[in-house]
């Protein structure tokens, strides 16, 4: 596979070494002490060590040590139960702006995450964050977040045109076209108030065994996944959202989905090194913002979910030298919650070293739990403030992002770069005056024999049978065989061309269509590996 150039996100001065004091899980004893505000001065992450640390004038991810010192101020000079409800995201499923503003009001919360029915809009978006903004009378903005990958995870997609999945971006031979594309998306979320996506995944999937992560990956080489994720953190950045990179430390190599059970990580830390956090390490390198933990068990950090375990968050800030946002998945999840009180799940997850908690089940009995913890000594008031303190820095530092607009059809013209076809002849068109399709689900065809229709192709009565499979785990003859979501086993179907394209929405299938009639370049090699696999025409 290919090999391509990471981009570079944010001007960086000396990397700063940080660890974060906690233990495994609560107990009676006190945390360790920490250090006060002259220590914090030159560490973003306050902790008790032996070893000097060096000065540092700007964090990897942009805001200076000084910005750093004043969002610490800040924190401290929080009364308890603001500090906690600071350090939460909690879950909306309704687009009632003054219920949402009720909700982070009563908890003083650090923000709120958009879920179904939250986005059936972009107006219903853009008057949700406006009232959540205003909420209370805290000095800089609130956490307004969505989980918008594109592909099968566009919780937004009533709101702002869904890209296809992340593999297209993985696929996408032209990295400066990855970064537009992801700029454009952000400029269009940050128009309607939302500066958090959840988004780019990070993880390298390890094929047809990957339960969940599959076309939500860039690939299977670590090292082009890297470039990709390096590509979409940088326009995100530019498109004024903050990119939240997951699933730390990969969930691709897991066969369990964590929303169902706690997948266990069967790979050793250093074989973790060279394959699964080499995305994580070079975006963290060149200025990432905010790491997603996954709750997914490494023996060599403990036995729970490494959301839960400290020796998940020395690594990736002692080892990695992250020094912006460490934030869970949701907490909600079968993987942390099953067995687990909410309370304590919350608690052990700040003690690790987590800055923000995502997606409590019970926002106010995770308040009262944290602050309880703060009070009987099994969380220290330090801990509870430096992840406070993060997360203040963060909504100061995304008030200077962002500006221009998206691209035209943005969406359309990355699905097409991002589209992949094996033919025998890539110079002409894969469709010309007439075409029928044959098969796939309702929706999709329907879309293409429009989009066809309005290039100027006869859709429906003989030419170029066109078949649409909704993976290639189905089969089909056809003139033209296209997966429209993950390719494994694409060329087991008997076609002259095969095609990928990473997704179904509307935007993809447009895509598609220029790429058939020959009015865009398909822009895609294989990002990952398949058997029988004919080289790719972008290759």
């Amino acid at each position: 596979m290919r090999r391509r150039a990471a981009a570079a996100l944010l001007a960086a001065a000396t990397m700063l070494t940080a660890c974060t004091a906690g233990d495994p899980a609560p107990s009676s004893t006190p945390s360790p002490p920490e250090p006060g505000p002259t220590a914090t001065a030159t560490s973003p992450a306050p902790a008790a060590s032996s070893s000097p640390t060096p000065t540092v004038e700007t964090l990897a991810w942009g805001p200076t040590v000084a910005d750093w010192d004043d969002a610490l101020a800040t924190a401290r000079d929080l009364p308890l139960r603001r500090a906690a409800g600071q350090v939460i995201v909690a879950d909306l499923y309704s687009s009632d702006p003054a219920a949402a503003a009720a909700l982070v009001r009563e908890h003083h919360l650090g923000g709120v995450i958009l879920m179904g029915g939250a986005a059936p809009s972009a107006d219903a978006v853009a008057a949700l964050a406006s009232r959540v903004q205003g909420a209370d009378d805290r000095g800089w903005p609130v956490w307004v977040s969505a989980d918008e990958e594109g592909g099968v995870v566009s919780r937004l997609s009533g709101a702002v045109p869904s890209l296809p999945a992340f593999m297209a971006a993985g696929a996408a031979t032209d990295d400066a076209a990855v970064t537009e594309a992801y700029r454009s998306s952000a400029a269009d979320m940050r128009a309607l108030g939302v500066n958090v996506d959840y988004a780019p995944v990070a993880d390298v999937t390890l094929g047809p065994a990957d339960p969940i992560i599959r076309t939500r990956s860039a690939g299977s080489d670590p090292d082009d996944v890297a470039a990709t994720v390096s590509a979409a953190v940088a326009g995100f950045v530019d498109g004024g959202v903050v990119p939240v990179i997951k699933h730390f430390p990969g969930h691709g190599s897991v066969t369990v989905d964590s929303h169902a059970g706690l997948p266990v990580q069967e790979r050793a830390v250093k074989r973790l090194a060279r394959m699964d956090m080499v995305p994580f390490a070079r975006a963290i390198d060149e200025g990432a913002p905010v790491v997603m933990l996954g709750h997914i068990a490494v023996p060599e950090w403990g036995d729970d979910p490494a959301t839960l375990e400290p020796e998940a968050y020395a690594y990736l800030r002692e080892e990695l030298g992250f020094t912006g946002v460490a934030i869970t998945d949701a907490l909600n999840m079968a993987a942390v919650a099953d067995g687990r009180s909410q309370g304590r799940v919350a608690v052990r997850a700040l003690r690790a070293g987590a800055d923000v908690l995502l997606m409590p089940g019970d926002v106010g009995g995770v308040v009262d739990a944290v602050v309880a913890a703060v009070r009987d000594g099994r969380l220290s008031r330090d801990r509870l403030d430096e992840a406070a303190a993060r997360s203040i820095l963060l909504m100061r530092w995304t008030d200077g992002l962002g500006g221009e607009e998206p691209s035209t059809a943005y969406g359309r013209v990355f699905a097409a770069a991002g589209t992949t076809v094996a033919a025998e002849d890539c110079s002409r068109p894969l469709v010309r005056r007439r075409a029928t399709v044959v098969a796939g689900p309702e929706g999709p065809v329907r879309a293409l024999e429009s989009a066809l229709a309005s290039r100027g192709v006869e859709v429906g009565d003989g030419g170029t049978s066109i078949a649409l499979l909704s993976s290639g785990a189905y089969r089909a003859t056809a003139d033209v065989v296209v997966s429209l979501g993950d390719p494994w086993g694409l060329f087991d179907s008997r076609a002259d061309a095969y095609a990928a394209i990473y997704g179904d929405s509307a935007a993809a299938i447009r895509g598609l269509a220029d790429v058939l009639v020959g009015d865009a370049e398909p822009g895609g090699d294989w990002p990952v590996k398949l058997a029988g696999a004919r080289p790719a025409c972008a290759a």
